[in-house]
């Protein structure tokens, strides 16, 4: 008897032939051909060649066989058959259903008579290939443009015939019972490194990539869906088997990259998902990825900042909370530049463009990568800019035409990269920026360029008032140069009512960092009344929305001193004055050393012993503030959180949803880490959760999946919250509306208290529900100097806190505070400062 092996069938060519490899070890392909039979020829177009090798394909494909030999032709060629618990003999199987015959010439075998009897009973009952009237299927070797259309809504059910390479197939695609085509395909959206030929070597994983395809998908049914084709004519389609698209396993198993020149086929949602699945076998490092260096991802992947500069439609400066500043690249844009000469005239208008939208706006900044330092080039940050709105500031320059989608093979591209390609293309359709037409040349003409230059120009520019210009550089903090693009001018601008800046070089450089801050590349208008001997033109300076001038600022800071003589000419000689008594008072900037000829203040000691005072933090700041209390329990926080978060990966999921009032552990979207919270609201319809972080005091709103269970050893039993929410004592903030001035008071406290250590004077607990304790807040450097100044006080002067009118009894007690507060107040709105600019709001 012969000797039985065992294998399994990778492939059917035919009715007759097999293609197996072995159980165990390397898969070395064996071809068998079934003995003493034949079937139709599927190449030759006989008729139920199809069917024949579909009722072997199905039945056996992936499948574990035996199989024996039984003879051997000259040249080698194995003749078998095989056994499986569905049958015996194969060959005796495949007769009865008349998907073969028998081979012409061994009918006089006596050892075969059994299979003659078999194919004569099937030809008898007239089963396959005995059948009459067979139809013959006519096959293509392409599909029509009217059949690709179709698949991309109905994708064409196929059979994978032969694997090509890790992104390249062999299909057969089932048009209809009797219409086929067999044609190649390229595995949308991917590229697989190349497999060997007789002219050159595979690359490397080349053949790991085209086995991984063979295993799951050789001889297997799949659904294909054309979604265009390459430069080359070959077709490239959607592969989908019912265990899913085999271009996200391949990403995933690091076999293949993305093919960023597939974007434009597949859009900006399926090129998402498969830049996802290679973010996976990436961060794995697996196979292709295996050697790649280390992530040049930062570690601080986003922070917010504010847009201090556009260096050019790709190249910003931002100011971080600390007033450092950093300069960053949008990841994967080119703007216009001055080298290039087809961008070259776009330059100008694509950075007035990007400034328009972005200076001085709050932004959410994300690192995607960074550029390494080389002898050209510095280091830099490659990075996504977010406006306050979500709108990514990236699109919103592609889309309106002013740069151009890096397409080169790079390290790594923003999640969106493929809807910056579709912005770009549509940006091109439609001929905006540098796709259309070129602009005329700008034709400036530099106003100050001498007294006798400027002068004609001031009888025009004193009978207007708010002149709008753009500040494009600063040269002191009194003096600009401005451009006036409406006017076709540019002319440099000196702020009037001021006396030159004393020659103190420490207070002229922050002076001019605090003018920097507020004025660079900013809209503003204009009011001029003078010109100086030089060809500067004298007068006001505004911003957008403020009725003041900018002068007013720099007086307050104790920047500049009142130039006497000029007060007149601003309109403002009142105001002026105040606002230089305000920083004589304070003793900034320039009065610093001032001694004023003053009774001494009274001393914080004597304030009223009712009063409980507290060294604190400020954690966060909202139309509340929450402090932290620098006391032994506080001291505990850190090594707490520490190990709180050192055991996060194994809280349990919630249960159920959390009700309003559950405590909970909450991830922090801007770390990942989890921290314990309260759960202050349910938003049903969107499913989100907003928390309050009971340790730091800030909200915000999560999904359910990053809530936990919080474990009891990490309960508020074991350590109380330690964020207290609090409310300034006899203030309340601006209102939001008609204009957003609780915004800019906010933006004010975080700039002045957030993570700073003051001391919390509560005046009374429990003052309403929510809200812990009513508070003065003492800045330790001010009250040195003026123990009676509060951060209070501060707000109310500066406009940006309402001193309350309808007392509660408790605050009754505090009459004098609240008449020192009024007049601070009365003040505010003498000098239209912060909500009280366009007049009483409380009217």
């Amino acid at each position: 008897m012969s000797t039985i092996f065992g294998a399994r069938v990778k492939n059917v060519l035919s009715a007759d032939t097999l293609v197996l490899v072995p159980l165990k070890g390397p898969s070395t392909e064996r071809i068998l051909t079934l003995g003493y039979v034949q079937a139709p020829r599927l190449n030759s177009g006989e008729k139920y060649a199809f069917e024949a090798r579909e009722l072997l394909r199905t039945l056996l494909v992936g499948k574990e066989i035996k199989f024996w030999i039984l003879y051997k032709s000259q040249s080698e060629k194995e003749f078998g058959d095989v056994s499986t618990p569905l049958f015996p003999s194969l060959i005796s199987y495949l007769l009865e259903k008349g998907a073969v015959k028998l081979r012409s010439g061994i009918f006089d075998d006596e050892a075969l008579l059994d299979l003659q009897k078999i194919e004569a009973k099937a030809r008898d009952k007239g089963v396959g290939m005995w059948a009459k009237n067979l139809g013959a299927i006519e096959t293509a070797n392409e599909l029509t443009p009217s059949q690709k259309e179709k698949s991309k809504t109905t994708p064409l059910d196929a059979i994978v015939e032969r694997v090509i390479s890790g992104d390249r197939l062999m299909v057969r695609a089932l048009v209809s019972k009797n219409k086929h085509a067999v044609f190649p395909v390229l595995i949308a959206g991917i590229k697989a490194p190349r497999t060997a030929s007789a002219e050159q070597e595979a690359e490397p994983f080349g053949e790991q990539a085209k086995s991984y395809v063979e295993t799951r998908l050789l001889a297997r049914n799949v659904k294909i869906s054309v979604v265009g084709e390459s430069s080359s004519g070959i077709a490239v389609a959607q592969v989908m088997h019912p265990a899913g698209k085999i271009n996200s396993k391949l990403l995933e198993e690091g076999l293949a990259e993305v093919a960023d020149w597939q974007s434009v086929l597949l859009g900006a949602s399926g090129m998402a998902d498969l830049r996802k699945s290679e973010r996976i076998g990436r961060g794995q490092k697996k196979n292709l990825w295996h050697n790649e260096e280390g992530s040049t991802e930062s570690t601080e992947k986003s922070f917010n900042g504010t847009i201090a500069r556009v260096i050019s439609a790709d190249t910003l400066v931002v100011r971080l909370k600390n007033d450092t500043e950093i300069t960053v690249q949008l990841a994967s844009l080119r703007g216009p530049r001055q080298s290039d000469p087809e961008t070259a005239p776009f330059v100008a208008a694509a950075r007035e463009f990007v400034r328009s939208k972005a200076i001085g706006k709050q932004v959410r900044v994300v690192v995607e990568s960074i550029r390494p330092k080389t002898e050209q080039l510095d280091e830099r940050s490659l990075v996504s800019i977010f406006l306050n709105d979500g709108t990514n500031l990236s699109d919103l320059i592609v889309s309106n035409g002013y740069a151009s989608v890096l397409k080169f093979k790079s390290e790594s591209k923003p999640d969106y990269w493929d809807s910056l390609i579709e912005s770009e293309l549509q940006a091109t359709k439609l001929k905006k920026g540098i796709h259309g037409k070129i602009p005329d040349p700008e034709r400036i003409v530099d106003a100050s360029e001498s007294a006798a230059r400027a002068r004609p120009y001031l009888f025009s520019f004193q009978n207007r008032t708010k002149i709008p210009g753009i500040v494009e550089h600063i040269t002191a903090s009194n003096r600009f140069k401005i451009s006036m693009p409406r006017e076709g001018l540019r002319l440099t601008f000196v702020l009037g009512g001021l006396a030159n800046p004393r020659g103190d070089e420490e207070i002229a450089e922050k002076a001019l960092a605090f003018t920097t801050k507020k004025a660079y590349q900013r809209d503003v208008h204009l009011d001029i009344y003078n010109v100086d001997k030089f060809g500067g033109f004298i007068g006001n300076l505004y911003f957008p929305g403020s009725s003041v001038p900018f002068q007013i600022s720099l007086l307050q800071q104790g920047f500049a001193e009142c130039h006497e003589r000029s007060l007149a000419q601003t309109k403002y000689e009142r105001q002026f004055l105040q606002a230089e008594e305000e920083a004589r008072e304070k003793k900034l900037g320039v009065w610093a050393a001032y001694q004023p000829e003053e009774a001494p203040v009274q001393q914080m000691s004597k304030l009223s012993i009712d009063r409980k005072y507290y060294d604190v933090v400020v954690t966060d700041v909202s139309e509340t503030i929450a402090l932290q209390i620098l006391n032994d329990e506080q001291k505990k926080l850190s090594p707490f959180m520490k190990q709180m978060h050192a055991s996060s990966s194994g809280f349990k999921p919630l249960g159920k949803p959390p009700k309003a009032g559950a405590l909970v552990a909450a991830k922090f979207s801007e770390n990942g880490k989890f921290y314990r919270a309260l759960v202050v609201a349910v938003d049903r319809q969107l499913n989100k959760y907003k928390v309050r972080h009971v340790d730091y005091g800030n909200s915000e709103s999560v999904p359910l999946s990053d809530l936990r269970e919080l474990p009891a050893n990490f309960g508020t039993s074991v350590l109380k919250p330690q964020a207290h929410v609090a409310q300034f004592s006899l203030v309340k903030l601006p209102p939001a509306q008609p204009i957003d001035y609780l915004q800019d008071a906010i933006y004010f406290l975080e700039d002045l208290i957030l993570d700073r250590q003051l001391v919390a004077c509560e005046t009374f607990h429990n003052p309403e529900p929510g809200v812990e304790m009513d508070v003065e807040l003492y800045d330790p450097e001010t009250i040195s100097k003026d123990p009676k100044w509060t951060i209070n006080k501060e707000l109310v002067s500066n406009g940006l806190g309402i001193v309350k009118k309808d007392l509660k009894e408790f605050e009754k007690l505090l009459s004098a505070e609240q008449q020192a507060l009024l007049e601070l107040e009365q003040e505010a709105k003498r000098a239209h400062k912060g909500c009280w600019e366009h007049g009483d709001i409380e009217e």
